[in-house]
C-alpha cells in the first residue's frame, strides 16, 4: 500500500493528477470508477466527479488544478511548479487556474451539452457545443500567445504544460496553433507524462 489513491477514469481530467504522481516518483493505488459513481466515491466527492486523491496523510482532495497545487507544495523538490515566491510560479499558477475555470468548463459543455440545458432538443445542444467551441479557441489563442517555447516558461517543464496538453487533447483546433503543437510534444517527451497520457488512453 501505498498511503496514496487515485479514483480515475480513463480520458479524465485524473491524467494530470497521475502525470503529478509519476512525476515526483511517488507510488500509489488506483481505483477505476465507471460512469455510474458507487456510493463510496459519492461519499469521498459528492459531485461524483473523478479525479479524486486520497493523501497519505489523510484528506482527500477532488479537482485537478488543486490536486496538483497542492501536490506541489508537499513535494517542491519536484520541481511541478516553479519555486513559490518567484514571477515564474506566479505565472504558472495563472495560467493553470485559467485553464480551469476556463478551457476545462468549455470542454465540459461541449462534450456534455445536455448537462448544461433544460431544453431537450437537438438545437440547443448543437448552440451550447459551438459556443463552447468558441470559448475554447479563443481561450487557447491567448495561452498560446504567451508560451515562450517549447513549454510556457521556455525551457522548463511544469505541471501547467502538462494540463495545457491534456486540454489540447480535447479540442482539435488548439493543437493548429503552432505554439500549443510544440508544446504537446515536448510535454510527452516527459517519459512520465507519456505514461500517464498512455493510461488514460490520450492521443487515440
Amino acid at each position: 500500500m501505498s498511503g496514496y489513491t487515485l479514483y480515475w477514469k480513463p480520458g479524465t481530467g485524473s491524467m494530470v493528477v497521475e502525470a503529478a504522481l509519476r512525476m515526483i516518483g511517488v507510488g500509489f493505488d488506483e481505483v477505476r470508477i465507471d460512469e455510474t459513481a458507487t456510493p463510496d466515491f459519492l461519499a469521498l466527492n459528492p459531485a461524483g466527479r473523478v479525479p479524486v486523491l486520497k493523501l497519505a496523510c489523510g484528506p482527500v482532495l477532488a479537482e485537478s488544478a488543486a490536486i496538483v497545487m497542492t501536490l506541489d507544495d508537499m513535494f517542491p523538490e519536484a520541481r511541478l511548479l516553479p519555486p513559490h515566491g518567484t514571477p515564474a510560479h506566479a505565472t504558472a499558477v495563472q495560467w493553470l487556474v485559467f485553464m480551469a475555470t476556463n478551457i476545462y468548463p468549455a470542454a465540459l459543455r461541449y462534450y456534455y451539452p445536455e448537462r448544461h440545458t433544460v431544453d431537450d432538443s437537438p438545437h440547443a445542444a448543437d448552440s451550447i457545443k459551438q459556443r463552447a467551441a468558441r470559448d475554447m479557441t479563443r481561450d487557447f489563442a491567448q495561452l498560446a500567445s504567451a508560451v515562450q517555447g517549447p513549454f510556457l516558461l521556455g525551457q522548463t517543464i511544469t505541471i501547467t504544460d502538462v494540463y495545457a496538453a491534456m486540454l489540447a487533447d480535447w479540442h482539435d483546433t488548439a493543437r493548429d496553433l503552432p505554439e500549443i503543437a510544440v508544446l504537446v510534444n515536448a510535454v510527452l517527451e516527459n517519459k512520465a507524462v507519456e505514461e500517464a497520457w498512455r493510461h488514460h488512453g490520450f492521443g487515440a
